[in-house]
């Protein structure tokens, strides 16, 4: 009789080994932002009403291995405090409790997707760190967003050390390094799997450039509350307007024609944010030059192959797990059924033989030609290191402000152009096309 057995079922049926070892790897618990539970973080949202949201939050983790390969799981909750306002050019935070009624109940509340890096201590002392990704966008309710376990391999799972670089490819500053994935050095997968044995326990948070928060409703709450009460703290002053005769407007036959106009007027005030953003991050890059080019004096590029280089060069190759499922055969059988076991067995063997000859001829080609590039790899990494530590050592005297690209990204923005300002470019740009419409067209 044949019978079906899971391969882990099967193996402590024979050997007797434990099944409660997987348990024992990896670790669970809660993280929370530099400060502690009640710290208040800032997330930029991208909108130049709402150009910040404020809350608390804390994330929480699980670390474990299923099958002999790593998961991680991470889940965000927070809740909203308050908001950064662009009140008369100048950005303002008010606290949620001070602004509208309507503002802690808006229709589509915020959301907010977090990525960072959990870091802990390693056996040596060394720091280190994981991916974390919570997942789908969470509401500020007080509920854990919704996410799936991801299975990164063991090669590529606790990062050993940041990259001297930053995601824009300029010198890192501080713990930004740490957030570039394209620079970043990686325990081997014997490495990580001891750390992982030593029961890895997240002890601090960093929050990455990648984290992404949405405003929801509260910018369309701000400009309707602002337009029944124009005198509140937070709505931007108008100049007041001499009385004039009113015009009739031939732009607009009817309030309906407003109304159509509102989408092309939001759109081209994202055209103009957007292009102004790529100016002010062009200038930011001119004044961030001097500052790149102290730092590169100091701390000379390591000799060796490039950073790219070491990237394209594909993984050493590793064995493929066999299938979950076994065939036991000491079940009753006859002769026949003997001679075809037997048969069965002999091609299993020749395929295992098979498999292990292509396997070690894979590895004897990458040796022979990535293993020299390899070694000269591994040997950048400790001088990459050191060049990072060096950054952070000239950074006073090459930077003695402190500036920094999201600083002086920030502070040009918030002189990005207004809705107002779209609204005044639409409508010379729709005058112009009428005007064009209306010239005499001749025929040749």
């Amino acid at each position: 009789m044949v019978r079906v057995c899971l391969a882990l079922v099967c193996a402590f049926l024979l050997s007797g080994a434990s099944l409660a070892q997987p348990r024992d790897v990896g670790d669970q618990g809660t993280l929370f932002p530099t400060g502690g539970r009640e710290q208040m973080h800032c997330f930029p949202t991208g909108t130049a009403a709402v150009p910040e949201i404020c809350g608390n939050f804390e994330v929480r983790w699980k670390l474990s291995t299923l099958m002999g390969e790593p998961i991680a799981n991470f889940g965000l909750v927070w809740s909203l405090t308050g908001v950064r306002i662009l009140v008369d050019k100048r950005s303002q935070f008010y606290n949620l409790k001070s602004l509208p009624p309507l503002w802690p109940r808006p229709r589509k509340p915020a959301s907010l997707m977090l990525y960072g890096l959990g870091l802990f201590t390693g056996e040596n002392g060394a720091t280190l760190a994981v991916d974390v990704d919570t997942g789908a966008p969470a509401r500020p309710d007080g509920k854990v967003s919704f996410n799936v376990p991801g299975s990164p391999d063991w090669g590529r799972f606790i990062i050993s050390g940041g990259s001297a670089l930053d995601h824009r490819g300029m010198v890192a500053h501080g713990q930004t390094g740490w957030c570039a994935e394209k620079h970043r050095s990686y325990l081997t997968p014997p490495q990580a799997r001891d750390e992982m044995r030593r029961r890895t326990k997240l002890t601090h948070l960093l929050v990455c450039p990648r984290t992404s928060a949405n405003p929801g409703f509260l910018e369309g709450a701000l400009q309707s509350h602002c337009e029944t009460a124009p005198k509140a703290a937070w709505c931007e002053k108008k100049p007041e307007k001499a009385e004039t005769p009113e015009k009739p407007d031939l732009r607009y036959g009817d309030a309906l024609d407003k109304v159509t106009d509102k989408p092309a007027v939001q759109r081209k005030h994202a055209q103009l944010v957007d292009a102004f953003r790529r100016e002010a991050d062009a200038a930011c890059s001119k004044e961030l030059a001097p500052v790149q080019a102290c730092l590169r004096k100091s701390c000379p590029d390591a000799a060796g192959p490039s950073e790219a280089s070491c990237k394209s060069m594909p993984n050493r190759p590793a064995r493929i797990l066999g299938p979950l499922l076994t065939r036991s055969d000491s079940g009753p059988c006859n002769a026949r059924c003997q001679r075809e076991r037997e048969e069965a067995r002999e091609e299993a063997r020749l395929e295992r033989e098979r498999e292990n000859d292509t396997f070690r001829e894979r590895v004897a080609a990458w040796d022979a030609q990535w293993s020299g590039l390899a070694n000269q790899c591994e040997e950048n990494k400790q001088a990459r290191a050191a060049q990072h530590q060096c950054f952070q050592a000239s950074e006073r005297q090459c930077n003695p402000t402190g500036l920094t690209a999201r600083t002086c990204l920030d502070r040009r923005m918030v002189h990005a152009p207004t809705e107002g300002a779209a609204e005044a470019v639409q409508a010379r740009e729709t005058t112009d096309r009428m005007r064009a419409e209306q010239r005499p067209k001749f025929l040749d």
